[in-house]
């Protein structure tokens, strides 16, 4: 499979710091010429199959036989991923499993019964041309440069941890990640794989971090990403990203996988570097974390459908977007 997260490096740091055991799995109901399925699970101490946290999605890589038309390759996939389903409803399942963009039939799934949930992230093509991205994101980028901030690959993991840290808590999620776990991952995985990348204003001091996993031949995956609070508005992250993507072209990299289109602040600022929006796919049993995360969901429905009907009771005249007098 040709993704840093199917490598035995990743599978070792996965194991070690997050502490659940990695599982390759490999169908192939033809017999070693016919249609075949590869991915790499992890099991939690119950061993039930679960996605690592904060690990973009699950390796899969699925093989039909030689020039098989399609109508045929679509029965293969059929064939061989219910073996998959079925080894997922044996062991069991804890909370969503995400699959790679390249999977677009998750049929099997829902025919098994498990809940089905489309996903979005941003592929950008490489090499990256300006020419693809919003002159916004291009402005800024050149901001920071006549600025003087410089952008390079670095060793200082406990200056990019901090960077991370401002986006953590401006936008109120965790990596759950430590320095401790950041050197095991260097670690275990090199510089070439593990590609932390810093911007530094002018006076020394580190704006923003991103670190990227990367396997040549394949798509890099954008694992974390943070900027300092004083440095949002300076194009430090717009100059940085460039930056990346123009070295993991030069490191063999085929595209740039954002990890994640879904939230709705970060959603228009990666779509600006005219990247490809493509679906991906997460399945989830019946535990009781899918189930609390699913109410949860119905709880934040009905907030913001009371938020908006409250907002036109305030402003009776404002039309709404299906009433003909609102168009011009």
């Amino acid at each position: 499979m040709d993704t840093a997260l199917a490598t035995p490096e990743w599978q070792a740091f996965t194991r070690q710091f997050w502490r659940v055991e990695p599982l390759p799995l490999d169908f192939a109901p033809r017999g070693p010429n016919g249609p075949r399925l590869r991915a790499v699970f992890y099991t939690d101490a119950r061993g039930r199959l679960r996605l690592p946290p904060y690990q973009p999605c699950l390796p899969l890589q699925f093989a039909p036989t030689p020039q098989a038309a399609s109508y045929r390759a679509e029965r293969q996939w059929i064939e061989t991923a219910r073996l998959l389903v079925d080894e997922m409803l044996v062991r069991g399942t804890r909370g969503e499993l995400t699959f790679p963009p390249g999977l677009v039939d998750p049929r099997p799934w829902k025919w098994a019964h498990f809940r089905v949930t489309p996903r979005f992230t941003n592929l950008i093509d490489l090499p990256f041309g300006w020419e693809r991205a919003d002159r916004v994101a291009r402005q800024q980028a050149h901001k920071a440069e006549r600025a003087g901030f410089t952008c390079q690959r670095t060793g200082d993991l406990a200056e990019a941890l901090a960077c991370l840290g401002g986006s953590q808590q401006r936008q109120g999620f965790a990596y759950g990640m430590t320095l401790d776990g950041l050197e095991l991952a260097a670690r275990l995985m090199g510089p070439e794989a593990l590609r932390v990348y810093s911007c530094r204003a002018s006076s020394g001091q580190p704006a923003t971090a991103r670190v990227i996993l990367h396997r040549p031949g394949a798509r890099a995956l954008d694992w974390m990403a943070g900027t300092r609070d004083e440095q949002l508005r300076s194009g430090a992250t717009q100059q940085l990203l460039a930056f990346a993507l123009d070295d993991l072209h030069r490191a063999g990299a085929t595209a740039y996988d954002s990890c994640g289109a879904d939230l709705e602040g970060v959603a228009c600022a990666k779509l600006a570097w005219g990247g490809r929006l493509v679906p991906q796919y997460s399945v989830q049993g019946w535990d009781w974390l899918p189930a609390r995360r699913l109410l949860g969901a119905g709880l934040r429905f009905l907030r913001q459908r009371a938020t908006v009907r409250r907002a036109r009771r305030a402003a009776p005249d404002t039309p709404s977007p299906a009433d003909p007098a609102g168009e011009e």
